[in-house]
């Protein structure tokens, strides 16, 4: 398993994720399913570049999503994290497919706006390992909240291990500033 730091460039994960910060991203083991609720980084040929999202729909289900609530073949999806949105529209994920939403809904570019909404495994390059509260973060917001867009994901450079990785993080803490810190990937 490879891991790594992703910065993540915009407000359409806020407040699950914010502008700026970096988050450890693991490799996906082979074989390893991915879940719904799984924040995944997204090697997005559509866009370009890469994305960070939430998974929402899995192979072969049916998703709803009307006034604001997602439903998961007709079974209502409590979504804390989530911003509520005016978004109605209904989606069949295929069986080689995955639906992603972002977390501030109406902020973000994802799978209800992209011509190919459903994005394949091949595309998932890792998951977000969620660091505790005021932990493994580094950096601060540069735009307001009123920027849409995809959660840009940018790679602060690999590891091989959550330890090396954290360690990275912290040496870039202590002497570096975000101008003179590498451009992120996809950028």
């Amino acid at each position: 398993m490879r891991w790594w730091l992703t910065r993540v460039e915009s407000w359409s994960m806020h407040p699950t994720l914010r502008p700026g910060h970096l988050y450890l991203t693991g490799s996906l083991r082979r074989g390893a399913p991915i879940r719904r609720g799984d924040l995944v980084v997204v090697d997005s040929a559509e866009l370009g570049r890469r994305v960070v999202k939430r998974v929402i729909g899995l192979p072969g289900e049916r998703i709803g999503i009307r006034g604001g609530a997602v439903s998961v073949d007709g079974v209502a999806l409590a979504e804390p994290y989530a911003s509520a949105s005016t978004f109605r529209g209904t989606f069949v994920v295929p069986a080689d497919g995955y639906l992603l939403l972002g977390d501030n809904r109406d902020a973000s570019s994802d799978s209800r706006t992209w011509r190919r909404p459903y994005v394949p495994l091949e595309q998932i390059v890792g998951r977000i390992v969620r660091p505790p509260a005021g932990r493994v973060q580094a950096g601060s917001a540069q735009a307001g909240p009123a920027q849409a867009g995809s959660a840009q994901a940018g790679s602060a450079g690999g590891a091989s291990s959550p330890r090396r990785a954290r360690s990275r993080l912290h040496r870039w803490r202590r002497s570096a500033t975000r101008a003179s810190y590498p451009s992120p990937v996809g950028r």
